[in-house]
């Protein structure tokens, strides 16, 4: 502790106090001896601030019963720096986001086969699974940052997680019928997005009256697209297979270079890029009079003054150029489902980008379905929606919520925010409509006034020298909505991306556990019990940053419901779980445990 230090404690009415922490950090070997010996001799050195040990905690402690009327920050601590480890090593990224969702789906079957059986559900099979993805999320492989032989082992590690945990999912899923199949969602609520399943063996349609249709996406696996498919919350649907049909009269109408869908009118430049993009709901023009067409790919130089794989710098804003240059264009696949686009794009000397657009009959969303054949070192790949939409703060997801960024630029602040962190989305949202982009695997995002600029690619080269080459996958899309941000219609449509529906050979019997029948809680995970009983673990939480008062049912078999910690320890016993009503306070988390 340190009096008298005025030329560094900017508020010295508050408190004349300040903690010093010293020594060789960040993997280094802490204090060393001269450290400590310079403390000691400062304890009342005449000149110098008088110092003396103790232990960070009854530091704060001091401060806080000191203190004279501090300032209070509420709001994100923003670091700024390090921006790059949220793009670095896309597949290291990808590989993350499909292994949380992977183990989140096998441990809702899991707790599901359990429940039916009566017998206790068992983390045997997942626990080994979290540990091997835990230790992949280690600082510094999950942002990027490590030698390649890191990289190299921790791909192979989590690409052996996502297959292990599907491969366990397909084997509690599957029934011996012949000649159906069963789409099961994992999600708490009903799915209404439309349904794009990979086809294993022979083409078929569903015995359903949704709109389908098959074409071969980008990855060369034929693909079902239905459109009007409700599947309801946590539930297994089965459907007999039948031959294709012919297909209906598309709802769609193409003209030169002019399409007119259920829910827009679109334009496309001569890239193939979206030039106008009317809502037909509200009529309104969504693409910014002074901003590239939709999805134009933007390319800078990327050369960090420090820390190459883990910095973007802030004059990378004024080296985005428009580098795309259209090699080929055709439309693949036009049916009673969905429009589809093919693109194929050089965006340098050596990079190209193929890229499936697909508009949907059922809804109104955009997606790209895309592959980038990634060759250079130093460059910055972003893809760019400039949005009309008006608004001075933009909603990017995090985890079990989600933060308000700032789109202005009013001060040195707002001005450091120019590359942030998001998850499922980014929204800019008016009170009366919006638009958002989605995206299954990326994490970085741009936002200045209403334009929302996804980051696809960066490549940098050290400490890993390869620059992250290679082909890389990721979907991301734009959907315009025609009321405010809400779960119905930007949160539920996010996941949806993200947790595609489990198809399995057979009839599937899944039924829900429980239910919340507020739309903005959302159950995020449903999972054995630590104790290894006859009882889950759910987690529940608030989307939406509101107060909420919902009923949430549990199913028959069920006996009694106890709120817990995060540690699963029990401090409350629900009454009546036959008329359970919880309380959420804006984002809070919740956890249950269901014992039956």
């Amino acid at each position: 502790m340190t009096k008298g230090y005025g030329d560094t404690l900017r508020d010295t009415s508050v408190t004349p106090m300040r903690l010093v922490s010293y020594g060789y950090g960040d993997g280094g070997g802490g204090p060393q001896f001269e450290m400590i010996e310079m403390g000691r001799r400062c304890a009342d050195l005449n000149g110098c601030p008088k110092a003396s040990y103790m232990r960070a905690g009854d530091f704060m402690r001091q401060l806080e019963a000191g203190a004279v009327n501090p300032n209070t920050y509420t709001g994100e601590l923003y670091l700024e720096l390090h921006r790059g480890t949220l793009t670095n090593q896309h597949n290291i990224k990808r590989n993350n986001r499909k292994a949380e969702l992977a183990l989140r789906d096998l441990e809702l079957f899991i707790v599901a086969d359990a429940a039916v059986k009566g017998v206790p559900a068992s983390s045997e099979k997942t626990e080994p699974l979290y540990g091997t993805l835990l230790l992949n999320q280690f600082h510094d492989i999950l942002p990027g940052t490590c030698i390649p032989r890191v990289h190299i082992e921790s791909l192979e590690q989590t690409t052996a997680v996502i297959e292990t945990a599907r491969r366990e999912v397909r084997a509690l899923a599957q029934n011996g019928e012949q000649g159906y199949v069963t789409l099961t969602n994992t999600l708490s609520f009903d799915r209404q997005s439309p349904a794009v399943i990979d086809i294993e063996g022979e083409d078929f349609f569903l015995n359903s009256d949704a709109a389908q249709q098959i074409y071969s996406g980008i990855d060369g696996k034929r693909k079902l697209i239905a459109c009007g498919l409700p599947i309801p919350a946590f539930t297994g649907v089965s459907f007999a297979k039948t031959t294709p049909r012919e297909a209906d009269k598309p709802p769609f109408i193409i003209e030169s270079n002019r399409l007119q869908t259920p829910f827009a009118r679109v334009e496309f430049d001569e890239r193939g890029f979206i030039a106008s993009f009317t809502d037909t709901r509200t009529g309104r023009q969504l693409r910014a009079a002074d901003g590239y067409p939709f999805n134009t790919f933007l390319m800078a130089e990327d050369l960090p003054s420090a820390w190459d794989n883990w910095d973007v710098d802030a004059d990378i804003e004024g080296k985005f150029r428009d580098t795309a240059v259209l090699l080929n264009r055709e439309l693949v696949s036009l049916g009673a489902a969905a429009a589809v686009w093919r693109s194929v794009y050089s965006v340098s000397a050596k990079s190209t980008v193929t890229q499936d657009m697909i508009f949907f009959s059922g809804n109104a969303e955009v997606r790209f379905d895309t592959l980038i054949d990634w060759r250079d070192d130093h460059r910055f790949l972003k893809t760019a929606f400039d949005t009309c939409v008006n608004q001075d703060f933009a909603r990017c997801e995090v985890q079990f919520g989600y933060v308000k960024r700032p789109t202005t630029r009013n001060n040195s602040l707002e001005k450091a925010k120019f590359e942030v962190l998001n998850h499922k989305y980014t929204d800019i949202s008016e009170t009366r409509g919006g638009a958002a982009v989605l995206n299954d695997c990326k994490y970085a995002v741009s936002v200045e006034e209403g334009k929302i600029r996804l980051s696809l690619h960066k490549g940098g080269n050290r400490p890993d020298f390869r620059g992250d080459k290679g082909l890389h996958r990721c979907v991301y899309a734009f959907l315009p909505h025609d009321t405010g941000f809400g779960a119905r219609s930007v949160i539920r449509p996010a996941y949806e991306l993200n947790v595609p529906l489990v198809l399995s050979p057979g009839i599937g019997s899944m039924r829900p556990l429980l239910l919340a029948d507020a739309d903005n809680i959302i159950i995020e995970t449903v999972k054995p019990c630590e104790d290894s009983g006859k009882a889950f673990i759910a987690r529940l939480y608030d989307a939406e940053g509101t107060y909420t008062r919902t009923r949430v049912r549990v199913f028959d078999d069920a006996k009694a419901v106890e709120l817990t910690n995060m540690l699963e320890e029990p401090f409350e016993t629900v009454d009546d779980i036959g008329n359970m009503e919880l309380e959420f306070r804006p984002f809070e988390i919740k956890t249950l445990k269901v014992i039956y």
